[in-house]
């Protein structure tokens, strides 16, 4: 993220917010380093359109797989001017990503201002205050699915500007529970 914090203010820019974080995902995750490059010209060129490009509707932005865990991180950048409910994830995506032996789901925040990154932050799904800023949506979801997740945009600025990492363990196994249930 260091290595492109010019580039992210200029893509905090893009009106189009599917865009904006698409860009700012791939910048960060992306593994093409000269689709990242043609990403990176036409931004300091201030061009209207960024290179067509296309991303997989994955459960995280970026996948990485230790010896004793796996990990699925997902990129979410906040306007920190602005007061927005982001959508985070798909209910029977993340149960299915649960289900695997010593799996772990977390969020990379990156906050952005009009001049700066303002900061970051990785937190698990879990964070206490995070869970509790999570809202279960049922109105987007198909037939066959349970639904969706979006979280309260102030917790996220909270979280960017002073970081936690509590877990409370039986609010979690009780949210897990209530998303199985639906």
């Amino acid at each position: 993220m260091d290595r492109f914090k010019n580039e992210i203010v200029i893509a905090g820019l893009i009106d189009n917010v599917n865009v904006r974080g698409r860009v700012i995902e791939y910048l960060i995750a992306g593994e093409d380093d000269k689709l990242r490059q043609e990403i990176i010209v036409a931004l300091r060129a201030g061009s209207k359109g960024v290179p067509q490009f296309k991303t997989e509707n994955t459960l995280g932005d970026y996948q990485r797989i230790f010896e004793d865990f796996s990990t699925e991180t997902d990129i979410k950048t906040k306007i920190m001017v602005l007061h927005s409910n982001p959508k985070a994830y798909n209910l029977d995506k993340m149960l299915q990503f649960l289900a695997m032996d010593r799996s772990v789901f977390m969020f990379y925040f990156v906050g952005v201002d009009p001049v700066k990154v303002v900061d970051t932050a990785l937190v698990s799904m879990f964070q206490k205050r995070l869970l509790g800023a999570t809202i279960l949506l049922r109105h987007w979801s198909g037939r066959n699915s349970r639904g969706v997740t979006q979280l309260e945009g102030r917790t996220i600025s909270d979280l960017i500007e002073k970081p936690e990492d509590g877990i409370d363990e039986a609010e979690s196994v009780r949210y897990l529970e209530q998303i199985i249930g639906l």
